[in-house]
This record gives C-alpha cells, sequence and structure tokens, in this order.
C-alpha cells in the first residue's frame, strides 16, 4: 500500500521566515541601539593649517551690511523674512525664514548663513553622560550645554557602526566599508565631499586637513555645483529619495562662507517637507556649490541664542528627539590657540 507524504503547509513556512525576521531585526536593534557606546578619540596630526578669512561686514552698520550681503545672494521664488543676526570679530550670522509654496505644496524652510574667520570656529558636541557613553540628548539641551549661538542636528552617529567620525580635530571611527558619501571640513574652510568610488584611505583624509568629518549624505550637488540627478543613497535611505520628510543639511558658498538649512515637514499647510531633489534645488538657490545632507525627520532642530538664550527656531515633527551629536557655533569666542577638549566615541 502507497503511503503519502505529507507536505508542510505554506502558511507555516511562511510563520517561520516572518519567525526569522523578527529575530534578526530584534540583534540589529540591540547591536545600534541597546550596545553602550564609550567615549574615546585620537587626536589627529596633520601639516594643513587652518586658513583665515576675513568678514565680509565691518563698522557700526555691519548687521545692515549682512542682511543686505546674504538677501541678495539668494536665487529662486522663496519668501525671505531675517529673524536673526549676530557679528563680533571671529562669527557674522544671518538667520532667515523662508517660504516656497502653496496650499499642501507649502515648504518653510530656514536658513543660516555663516561667515567665520577660521573653519575652528565652527564645532561639533558629542552628548556623553557620567559614564562618558554615548547619550541621546535633545538638541536644545546640548546647545545650552556649550552655550551655542546656532546649533543643528548632526549626523546621529551612534545608530551607525561605519563610516569614518572626525570630530573637533578627533578621531574616533575610520572604517571606509560604508556606502555613505562622507562629508569633510577641512582646516582650509573647504567642505568636501569623499565617496565610495573614491578609493581614498583614512590616510588620505587625514591628510586633506580635516577639521570635522560626518557619515550621513547623501550628498546634494555635482562637482559643477548644479542639483544631482543620481543620489549615492545608502540602503537604510533607499525609500527616502522621492519622499517628503524634514531635513537638515550644510553647504559651503566658498570657504569661510557657509549655509544650514532646516526644512521642517509632515505638517501639510505650514511644510510638507522635502525630498531630496528639492533639498538640493533649495542649496543651490541659497548659494551653495557644495551640499551635503545631515540627519533629519524627527531629529531635524536648529537652535539660535537670541540675546544669549538658546531656543529652538524651527517647528521638529512631535516635538523632536534626543540625538547623539549637534554642528554648533559657540557664542563665546574660542579662537586661543589651544588643542580642542577631547571627547567622542569609539564603539567598535
Amino acid at each position: 500500500m502507497e503511503t503519502t507524504q505529507k507536505r508542510f503547509p505554506l502558511w507555516g513556512a511562511l510563520l517561520i521566515d516572518l519567525g526569522c525576521l523578527l529575530v534578526l531585526a530584534g540583534l540589529l536593534t540591540g547591536y545600534f541601539v541597546f550596545l553602550p557606546v564609550t567615549a574615546v578619540g585620537t587626536y589627529v596630526e596633520h601639516s594643513v593649517p587652518f586658513s583665515s578669512f576675513v568678514l565680509p561686514a565691518t563698522g557700526e552698520n555691519a548687521e545692515e551690511q549682512l542682511k543686505t550681503l546674504v538677501l541678495s545672494g539668494k536665487k529662486g521664488d522663496a519668501e525671505r523674512e531675517v529673524i536673526g543676526v549676530f557679528a563680533d570679530d571671529e562669527k557674522q550670522l544671518v538667520l532667515t525664514k523662508n517660504e516656497l509654496g502653496q496650499g499642501d505644496q507649502k515648504i518653510t524652510f530656514y536658513a543660516a548663513d555663516l561667515f567665520v574667520v577660521s573653519a575652528e570656529v565652527l564645532r561639533t558636541n558629542v552628548s556623553v553622560d557620567e559614564e562618558n557613553e554615548v547619550e541621546n540628548r535633545p538638541v536644545l539641551n546640548q546647545a545650552k550645554d556649550v552655550n551655542a549661538l546656532f546649533a543643528i542636528t548632526g549626523d546621529t552617529f551612534s545608530m551607525s557602526k561605519d563610516g569614518v567620525i572626525i570630530r573637533n580635530g578627533y578621531l574616533y571611527r575610520d572604517d571606509l566599508r560604508t556606502y555613505n558619501d562622507i562629508g569633510v571640513l577641512c582646516a582650509d574652510g573647504t567642505l568636501r565631499i569623499v565617496e565610495k568610488r573614491d578609493y581614498l584611505t583614512i590616510e588620505d583624509i587625514v591628510n586633506m586637513g580635516v577639521w570635522q568629518a560626518w557619515t550621513f549624505g547623501p550628498s546634494l550637488l555635482d562637482e559643477d555645483g548644479t542639483p544631482k540627478k543620481k543620489f549615492n543613497i545608502a540602503g537604510s535611505h533607499l525609500s527616502d529619495l522621492e519622499e517628503e520628510h524634514p531635513r537638515t543639511a550644510m553647504g559651503m558658498v566658498r570657504p569661510g562662507h557657509y549655509v544650514f538649512v532646516m526644512v521642517d515637514g509632515r505638517d501639510v499647510g505650514y511644510s510638507k517637507g522635502a525630498t531630496f531633489p528639492e533639498l538640493a534645488e533649495i542649496m543651490v538657490n541659497e548659494g551653495c556649490t557644495v551640499a551635503y545632507n545631515l540627519d533629519g525627520g524627527r531629529s531635524a532642530v536648529m537652535t539660535y541664542a537670541e540675546d544669549g538664550k538658546q531656543a529652538v527656531v524651527n517647528k521638529p515633527y512631535k516635538n523632536g528627539r534626543g540625538i547623539s551629536d549637534i554642528v554648533y557655533i559657540p557664542l563665546d569666542k574660542v579662537l586661543k590657540g589651544e588643542k580642542p577638549q577631547e571627547g567622542a566615541f569609539d564603539n567598535e
């Protein structure tokens, strides 16, 4: 008598596959989120000196000069309102609120034009607890800790394990296996983009005279300063290409003149957010020749210290969230010829 073998049901196989995926997701979450990240860094020695730049506005009417200079350099159809101006002998800053489009297509973004006498004025902060482990905290709290004139979301490096991380001249990670674009601010004031196809070593990056390095991206502009047609999107950002989200970006007009942009989003009628192509177009209209995307979404927060008191400028989605790091400009003067204070992390 012939017996028939019972086949394993399809729904059972699907449940097993789903279970395996959930276990894998849990392991990855534990690896990236719950594993403590300890703050250790090595100061990078290179032979490239910090370049010096002349601030554009002088005299008693410096603030009015700044407003005129910044607004005259903008393009596009955005309606612009100056909401903050600051000037001392190390840095000058103009902060604007900008609106594009109408109705459910409206985009609201904030832009900070920063002029510095040295790239050394542009700083980064890493949030750590009493045990020197990275601790996610709101941008505003970190801005208050460092007495920042201006602060913006960084690359939230604690949520990744590869890439190049250099903060205030300290190297914390040198894993070039990443597929993400790397943003590099150099001592000569240039903002450069390092792509996977460049085949650079960490020594090559250090020898650029690196001061800061972020691993997030993508780069937004081609080498000729026009919006990219194809973005170098890592797998984790693949779904973001044509989706509208809150965005954070930094760009260079020329060495010594930088633009930081914060696009609000997920609030139709006030600001729908931006796709990467829309963000690239914004950065071009802000005058940038190089532009680099930083962490966005709920992480996207900008602060400004009006009359010395730090406050959030934009409208973060769901009031924002804690992150590991910020980019900021100190309210106090910083150029004293001292090596920056050690701090950041090594999570290997």
